[in-house]
């Protein structure tokens, strides 16, 4: 299958992507002071139907992944459902910013707006989705996906900047400026930005196509899809990631109108403000691909989040009305839409990654499933904000169109930029301590789906079973070396006089050729050397647990005490497929300690088949 996608496709998705986050950010940037200052809701009130609506769509957002991911039509599966999703959620964008208080009684706007915005929420599920999931389906390759994880995240910064910068002088101009009031400018203004969006995604939807092609299933069920989701643990990882960055990400975006207007008191800064971040977060997603490429997506990820602590928290210690204070916090609001920029393009990548995690554990592909979690976290962790945002104002005294007092002032910065920052704090500490897609761990995935991405894995399954690679002559549990190289030379002895082991000499020289290549560590005290060999008939292991850890050099810096050698023979298929699944053996905790305290042979044979057997169920 060819990597190459053409650039009339490159672009119609970017093209996509601005003009769905141009409706996007008009909610989320735009509603709640809609709300709060021209209909004149309570914030308690709006930060209540914020969280109903995202607590319900914990539950819709999947259910639409589920009805994306067994559709089947001439067109794919994904672009019907963007056109179809767009139309319907440009009507409820329309009817949202309609001010229903000159026709109707207080409780009667109350229930409209509710009504409003939770299909609104629904309607935006049906097409986010499904604009998301193409980008696994565009290919496997790692460089290809990146830079197709980029275009709209550059398209949708593009499109939500626009909205964010135009939109208070193009709502003025087209309210109090053309004789109006300014709920007339919001309702024209968008109009404009739901013809914009239309427009968009019937370019997007017709120049853009399914790359990666999986085997026929069978139609996934509701219990399925309960499944896939809920035995991806990287899939639940990044779930828990992306809300808590949402929330910290909006708690400052949803409210920076506030911040500019009250904290401030220099609104018509507001759109320059708004130009810098965007420049800068165009500038972050030009260079994503290099940085990974010098470096490693789990360290862009980590400093992504470092610059958005930085940036957060200046802004709060300059957030006052001096002319240098607010230079300052300009600059401050660069540094955090850097780092803002290169932590969406990081969990919309990592996101995709757990599609081919999935595809390989649970043998089942499925884009929309996964991707629905990321249209749930976003809505979601932007509820979340807007809730804790409400009710930050309510509790701090917040009267619309007045001064703010001191203590109001402080009370809104606290919330937008140090609970942020604590957030941020928190992600990357699960980040570090329960994301594991990276390396030669997610690369042996990657390739193992490559070769057996044409056949089913219940076809490939039996020939590659880790139980029949292993021996109780070749596990020693009370093994000792005195270096590395004597405790592969050993383990490779183990092999002698085998019959499906034709050429000893040549097994040792591979692996020792392997090693040079790079560190066979894994993690957490655990060691994989291998390698293939055409002097090897089948897959073999040997197993040793080290009375003395040895640097086998593993990522995470700790010595190994218990070593995994694989051998298999060169037929381009075996070695890939055991190396996969040991790897995601190995990868759990509760795994590695359990090897640690069997006693003999049999017992961790008995270990590994249960586990085997469970990944395989699972």
């Amino acid at each position: 299958m060819s990597s190459e996608i053409a650039l009339k496709e490159k672009v119609s998705f970017g093209i996509g992507a601005v003009g769905k986050d141009m409706a996007y950010w008009i909610m989320a940037g735009y509603l709640m002071v809609y709300f709060t200052d021209v209909v004149k809701l309570s914030p308690a009130f709006v930060g209540l139907i914020f969280l109903i609506a995202r607590i319900w769509d914990a539950f819709n957002d999947p259910i639409m992944g589920w009805i994306v991911d067994n559709t089947k039509t001439r067109w794919g599966k994904f672009r019907p459902w963007i056109l179809i999703g767009t139309i319907l959620n440009s009507v409820i964008v329309l009817l949202l910013f309609f001010d229903p208080s000159e026709v109707m009684s207080p409780t009667g706007v109350m229930a409209y707006c509710a009504i409003f915005y939770i299909l609104w929420g629904m309607s935006y599920t049906v097409m986010d989705i499904p604009f998301w999931s193409m980008i696994p389906a565009f290919s496997s390759d790692s460089k290809v996906r990146d830079l197709m994880s980029v275009i709209p995240r550059t398209g949708a910064m593009i499109g939500g900047q626009l909205t964010l910068i135009l939109g208070l002088p193009i709502i003025t101009f087209l309210g109090t400026g053309l004789g109006g009031t300014e709920a007339d400018g919001f309702f024209r203004f968008t109009i404009l930005i739901v013809c914009f969006f239309i427009a968009c995604e019937i370019i997007c939807v017709a120049n853009v196509r399914e790359h990666v092609q999986t085997p026929m299933r069978k139609k996934i069920t509701i219990k399925g899809m309960l499944h896939l989701m809920g035995h991806n643990d990287q899939l639940m990882t990044i779930i828990v990631l992306t809300i808590i960055q949402q929330i910290a990400q909006n708690l400052v975006n949803g409210t920076i109108i506030y911040y500019f207007r009250y904290a401030i008191a220099h609104e018509e800064l507001y759109p320059y403000f708004m130009t810098a971040g965007a420049i800068t977060q165009f500038v972050s997603f030009i260079v994503f691909p290099t940085l990974v490429q010098k470096t490693s997506r789990r360290f862009v990820y980590i400093g992504s989040a470092g610059l958005m602590a930085i940036g957060y928290l200046g802004m709060f210690f300059f957030g006052s009305k001096a002319d240098s204070s607010v230079l300052a916090a300009g600059g401050f609001y660069c540094i955090a839409s850097f780092g803002v920029a290169l932590s969406l393009v990081c969990t919309t990548v990592m996101l995709a990654d757990t599609v081919d995690y999935g595809e390989y554990k649970l043998g089942t592909r499925s884009e929309s499933i996964v991707f629905s979690m990321q249209t749930m976290t976003v809505k979601f962790g932007n509820a979340l904000a807007g809730f804790m945002s409400s009710m930050t104002l309510a509790a701090v005294g917040y009267v619309p169109n007045v001064a703010q007092s001191e203590s109001t002032l402080l009370g809104l910065r606290l919330v937008m930029f140090v609970a942020s920052t604590i957030l941020i704090v928190i992600m990357v500490g699960l980040y570090i301590k329960y994301y594991k897609l990276n390396g030669d761990f997610y690369k042996n995935i990657l390739s193992a789906l490559e070769v057996t991405r044409q056949q089913t894995m219940a076809e490939r399954a039996g020939k590659y079973f880790v139980r029949y690679s292993l021996d109780e002559k070749r596990i020693n549990l009370q093994a000792h070396a005195a270096s590395k190289d004597e405790c592969i030379n050993a383990m490779v002895d183990t092999f002698k006089d085998n019959p499906n082991v034709t050429d000893l000499e040549a097994v040792r020289q591979a692996i020792f050729a392997r090693e040079v290549l790079g560190p066979t560590g894994i993690a957490d005290g655990i060691a994989l050397p291998h390698a293939k060999c055409a002097g090897v008939k089948q897959c073999m292991l040997a197993v040793y647990k080290l009375d003395k850890a040895l640097d086998f050099a593993a990522p995470d810096g700790k010595d190994c005490d218990v070593v995994f050698l694989l051998i298999s023979p060169d037929d381009g298929e075996s070695h890939l497929n055991m190396i996969g699944r040991l790897g995601i053996i190995l990868n759990e905790a509760e795994t590695r300690d359990a090897i640690r305290k069997c006693t003999d042979g049999y017992n961790l044979i008995e270990l590994l088949q249960k586990r085997e057997k469970a990944l395989i169920q699972d």
